[in-house]
């Protein structure tokens, strides 16, 4: 039975709001779990295992995040063998990365004591977690060619489901190697391994079926196509390195300017940013197969109007998560991770407050990729990158603002770029300047103000004094807002 396109778009986002929810559990258990049989420093360095892995293949990410759209974009305009060479081209570019990054990372392993510092308990875990990491992202990488087929589809909810079986297996595997004494840091990573090795298998399969166009065919590489995924790709990567230097790196100059423990807490909250961007991750996804075809057809004042619509639907989404947060940040943090880390509440105000005015604007970010503008945002993203590490020693250090300087730092560049840079940006390459665009943000500030609003009066009329009335605050809330919000989203709907 064939889907509408209608349907498909709304199984894309349901199959997307399941997973995110699915993830975000996975990594609060996660957390706690070896926390709790392992100690603290047992998950540190499996982020750390996993920054250092997803730094050293930025630009084969990069590469891959390109190799999608101008394998869609050629398909669309008809140029089949076009298609096929950049198909081709993209394949080799992942095996030639996964190739060298596995090199890297047995020199790596044997090495490890040059790299980090591991207590002796961990080392040999650390090995084995480093090499099972390397080999998922290469599958991933690996993925990245054939993942065009769900998009020209739109049938994402399938890819969905692989990353849902992935989450479910992480925590199984956990719990059963560890019921079994064995107490390992690598649970989890073998796990998705062998999930995304399935999941190459179907892609390859779904491939062939959907788009039996692309085809494996190593003669079909051409040398300039790899050129031209590497050249746009290189950009993707350096606004990577600009994003990295507005979130990740807070936590470095954290740990540097205000010491280990309040470094702890902030880390734990900027956690909620994830749910977010989860969100955010699933929303966009789901409006780039329209995108695509919108610019295959040449249809740019059309992309222009569709980026506005897809910016007010996410506006309205993150400002429901981020208003929750706001009120039921603190009371979280104490469910979560004890009552040592409540009391923070201008922290989690600052950390989630700008996401439903800032995050809108990553759809602009994707409708640059789309159109292959991403030279400016890059060079944008770097420049305000560098400013945040300015600020953040300035607030921080000299103002004696602590952590909330590294907060305010970000949130203050964040709104810079998003809410500034970006709309002034894509007004110019669409060559369209219409005060629609400021629609999103003022739904963001709405959304926010109203979610907020319902949030603090059913605290106040049902205090979350346990857990139970906690989940039960959230759910009233949830439902209250969403209906809410559904009669403005019929409003801006866009058919088809």
């Amino acid at each position: 039975m064939k889907i509408k396109e209608g349907m498909k778009f709304k199984l894309n986002v349901s199959f997307g709001f399941i997973n995110s929810i699915i993830s975000a559990f996975q990594t609060f258990w996660f957390i706690l779990y070896i926390k709790s049989h392992m100690g603290s420093e047992a998950y540190g360095y499996i982020s750390v295992v996993n920054g250092i892995i997803s730094t050293l293949l930025v630009i084969s990410s990069a590469v891959a995040s390109m190799g999608t759209r101008f394998i869609l974009v050629n398909f669309g305009k008809q140029k089949i063998v076009e298609a096929k060479q950049y198909f081709n081209s993209e394949l080799i570019a992942m095996i030639c990365s996964g190739v060298i990054v596995t090199i890297f990372g047995i020199i790596f392993t044997l090495n490890l004591n040059n790299f980090m510092n591991v207590r002796p308990e961990f080392y040999h875990g650390v090995q084995i977690l480093f090499l099972l990491t390397i080999f998922s992202f290469s599958v991933q990488l690996l993925c990245s060619p054939f993942s065009a087929s769900f998009f020209q589809t739109n049938e994402l909810y399938l890819t969905y489901f692989f990353f849902m079986l992935d989450y479910m297996a992480r925590i199984i595997t956990t719990i059963i190697l560890f019921k079994t004494g064995h107490v390992v840091l690598w649970s989890a990573a073998i796990a998705t391994d062998v999930i995304y090795l399935v999941m190459l298998i179907f892609y390859i399969y779904y491939s062939y079926r959907k788009m039996p166009a692309l085809k494996i065919n190593f003669s079909e590489f051409r040398i300039k196509k790899l050129f031209d995924l590497v050249k746009s790709g290189i950009w993707i990567a350096i606004s990577t390195a600009g994003n990295m230097m507005l979130s990740s790196l807070n936590l470095y100059f954290s740990n540097i300017l205000c010491g280990v423990l309040i470094t702890g807490i902030y880390a734990s909250i900027m956690q909620f940013n994830i749910i977010s961007v989860m969100i955010l991750t699933v929303l966009v996804n789901s409006l780039l197969p329209k995108m695509f075809k919108l610019f295959s057809s040449d249809k740019t004042n059309e992309i222009y109007y569709y980026s506005i619509y897809s910016m007010s639907i996410t506006a309205l989404a993150l400002s429901i998560v981020s208003g929750g947060i706001i009120i039921f940040g603190n009371d979280f943090m104490g469910f979560w991770m004890g009552k040592e880390f409540k009391g923070y509440q201008l922290l989690i105000f600052l950390t989630v407050v700008h996401l439903p005015l800032t995050l809108p604007s990553q759809v602009l970010n994707q409708s640059f990729n789309v159109m292959n503008k991403v030279r400016v945002p890059a060079i944008a993203t770097i420049i305000f990158g560098m400013l945040n590490l300015i600020l953040a020693i300035v607030f921080s250090k000299f103002l004696s603002m602590g952590i909330y300087g590294i907060a305010f730092s970000s949130l203050f560049v964040q709104i810079l770029r998003d809410v500034i840079f970006y709309p002034l940006y894509f007004s110019r390459v669409t060559s369209n300047y219409s005060l629609k665009l400021i629609v999103p943000f003022i739904l963001g500030i709405m959304g926010l103000l109203i979610t907020i609003s319902v949030s603090k009066v059913v605290y106040i009329l049902l205090y979350p004094s346990n857990l139970m009335i906690f989940m039960f605050d959230i759910a009233v809330v949830a439902t209250i807002v969403i209906s809410l919000f559904r009669l403005v989203i019929r409003k801006y709907q866009v058919k088809g």
